[in-house]
């Protein structure tokens, strides 16, 4: 049986979802702190694919993404004693990730530039950088959406189908694509300038 994506159907999330998700993501950390195993391995299968796809986009390397996530669930382990992230979890594992892919990226630059013994400006690199910030900030709003506004975008912005070809693919209306779409974009424009 096909799933279709249908806009009238399932509720979208709510703010009370995202209170839920919080707490069930400190129930998490509070296990994690207290040596829970099952809490840290419960943790990792819910990021660990989001991280890697999102470390994937500063570094463009399969097995660094891996490692970098890796690191970063080793290093909370490591120091779960005194792991207290400070806000919601997911922000804390998705700025751990953005942090450790940058430095990464950073030593990378370097050792390019004394391999092959050219050199990058510092201004280069921050580029380089701010571009892969910028992506991985509208990527990280495009997760953020309800599922079905998330599609949209993506189809308009990433695949550049018409809201004819978006409306015919989803199975709704030109109008709710439009609306959809409008409304997307308004949320990804305040997180990407959140973001910067």
């Amino acid at each position: 049986m096909a799933l279709e994506l249908r806009f009238a159907h399932p509720p979208l999330p709510s703010w009370d979802d995202d209170v839920r998700t919080d707490a069930d993501e400190r129930a998490l950390a509070d296990g994690i702190r207290a040596g829970d195993m099952d809490a840290f391995e419960a943790l990792y299968r819910r990021y660990w694919e989001r991280l890697y796809a999102f470390a994937f986009r500063y570094l463009r390397s399969k097995e660094d993404s891996e490692e970098i996530v890796q690191e970063v669930f080793f290093r909370i382990w490591r120091g779960r004693a005194h792991w207290v992230p400070a806000g919601a979890v997911r922000n804390y594992l998705y700025l751990a990730v953005r942090n450790s892919a940058r430095d990464r990226a950073e030593r990378a630059a370097v050792a390019r530039r004394w391999r092959v013994g050219q050199r990058e400006t510092a201004m280069e690199v921050q580029s380089n950088l701010e571009a892969a910030d910028l992506v991985a900030a509208v990527e990280r709003a495009l997760a953020e959406l309800p599922d079905k506004r998330s599609a949209v975008c993506k189809l308009r912005l990433i695949n550049e189908l018409s809201y004819a070809q978006i409306a015919e693919r989803l199975g709704i209306c030109e109008k709710t694509v439009e609306t959809q779409l409008a409304r997307g974009l308004k949320f990804l424009r305040d997180r990407v300038r959140e973001a910067r």
